[in-house]
């Protein structure tokens, strides 16, 4: 398992060319002991889209799966499925799971599953307010990662004027929670998600069936 995974190791998110990626929505989810093949159904995932139905207006959220020799890492895009508890139960099932999510309302959340559930989730906001059956049990890695703090600054960060500022090309607080969260997920499940495997093109499929009705819902880790 790759423990040696650092914020910098996810540093390239932080580039002007994933602004829309971070801003519109993100999901990751790596899953060890999960291939990519199985993985679509395991979720009801069916019907790739094509390329011109993707994040049109009121399109759907979209999501495609890479491989890798330990397991497989979903990346949806314009969502925040992986901040959902019963997708991180059903897909840590025999399994381990981690997801890193923001949502379009800047929020980014991490969980950690194993076998149907949900062991440690937080906030990136405020990582020391954990939940789930064993909440410290990832301490050791948070305080190693560096994870920032926000505190009395939290509010001017979230302030609307000043998410241009937050999502600029040079990393700031938010840029760094989110290096430090993506690697977490890799030091937990061994998986790591890379900039060449984002720029391959795989079927993308539509998730808002895995969402409430109207491809809504409020992230429940």
């Amino acid at each position: 398992m790759p423990a040696e995974a650092t914020a910098d190791s996810y540093a390239w998110i932080t580039h002007e060319r994933y602004a829309g990626l971070r801003i519109s929505g993100l999901s990751a989810i790596f899953v060890r002991d999960q291939d990519s093949a199985s993985l679509p159904g395991a979720l009801d995932l069916r019907t790739p889209v094509d390329e011109a139905s993707m994040l049109t207006p009121g399109g759907s959220f979209i999501a495609s799966v890479y491989a890798h020799p330990a397991g497989a890492v979903m990346v949806e895009r314009g969502g925040y499925v992986g901040a959902l508890r019963p997708i991180m139960e059903s897909l840590s099932t025999g399994a381990a799971a981690a997801s890193v999510s923001r949502t379009f309302e800047t929020d980014i959340y991490f969980a950690y599953a194993e076998n149907g559930e949900v062991i440690s989730a937080f906030n990136i906001d405020d990582p020391a307010a954990r939940r789930g059956r064993s909440p410290d049990i990832i301490a050791t890695h948070i305080a190693d990662l560096g994870f920032p703090t926000f505190d009395d600054d939290l509010e001017e960060d979230e302030d609307e004027d000043e998410e241009e500022d937050i999502y600029a090309a040079a990393p700031g607080k938010r840029h760094l929670a989110l290096c430090c969260a993506l690697a977490l997920a890799t030091r937990l499940t061994g998986l790591r998600l890379t900039e060449d495997q984002l720029a391959t093109q795989l079927p993308r499929y539509p998730t808002s069936s895995l969402y409430s009705a109207g491809g809504v819902a409020a992230p429940m880790i």
